[in-house]
């Protein structure tokens, strides 16, 4: 009986499974790219948004409504086209973003109070979008003090207005204005830590 020699076909199936490991590791790669591109993770390091967040917890956030925000930038339509995307921004969404268009501080986390177009105004304790009260069970009926703004404010086509819940504490839009589109991270989708905190959000 004669033995086949095994040893020859093997070494281009070696190199077949190198290439396969190879390419698995470039999906990988490439799903994790994405992944980064479309999903940020931040730890919490303010009071502001006290007693909907606290110091130390984790979220993750997405990035699609500010990768669209920034696409319709400078169109003709940007603002409506902004409230009417699945992918737009929306009154009441927590958010992550920059004081500054440079990014080089920590980053905020915020409530969106006013979207592009609007007129704010904070008179007797509220805030007044577009001439009406403006409901906000998450601040547990603390009145809101208009620090450097007051208002009435209109908001451009790239701007909004972000409070945190905590007014009494939280640096926002009312001490350093609107901020653009182009600052935004994201909103947040997530509360993964503690794990008996885990909370979705809209």
């Amino acid at each position: 009986m004669r033995l086949s020699d095994e040893s020859k076909p093997g070494r281009p199936r070696r190199g077949a499974q190198l290439l396969e490991i190879a390419w698995t590791g470039v999906q990988a790669l490439v799903l994790f790219l994405v992944l980064s591109a479309l999903v940020g993770r931040f730890e919490v390091h303010q009071i502001s948004m006290e007693p909907t967040f606290h110091e130390g917890q984790r979220v993750l956030v997405s990035k699609l409504d500010s990768l669209w925000s920034n696409l319709v930038v400078g169109t003709a339509h940007a603002a409506d086209s902004r409230h009417s995307s699945p992918f737009a921004l929306q009154r009441g969404q927590v958010v992550v973003f920059y004081r500054t268009p440079a990014r080089d501080e920590d980053a905020l986390i915020k409530r969106v109070i006013g979207l592009p177009g609007d007129t704010l105004e904070i008179r007797d304790g509220q805030v007044l979008v577009n001439g009406a009260a403006l409901d906000e069970p998450y601040i547990h009926g603390i009145d809101t003090s208009c620090n450097a703004t007051c208002g009435p404010l209109t908001l451009a086509a790239d701007e909004y207005f972000m409070m945190g819940d905590n007014r009494v504490n939280s640096l926002d839009s009312r001490s350093f204005g609107p901020i653009n589109a182009g600052q935004i991270v994201g909103h947040v989708v997530l509360r993964y830590w503690p794990l008996g905190d885990i909370e979705f959000f809209p």
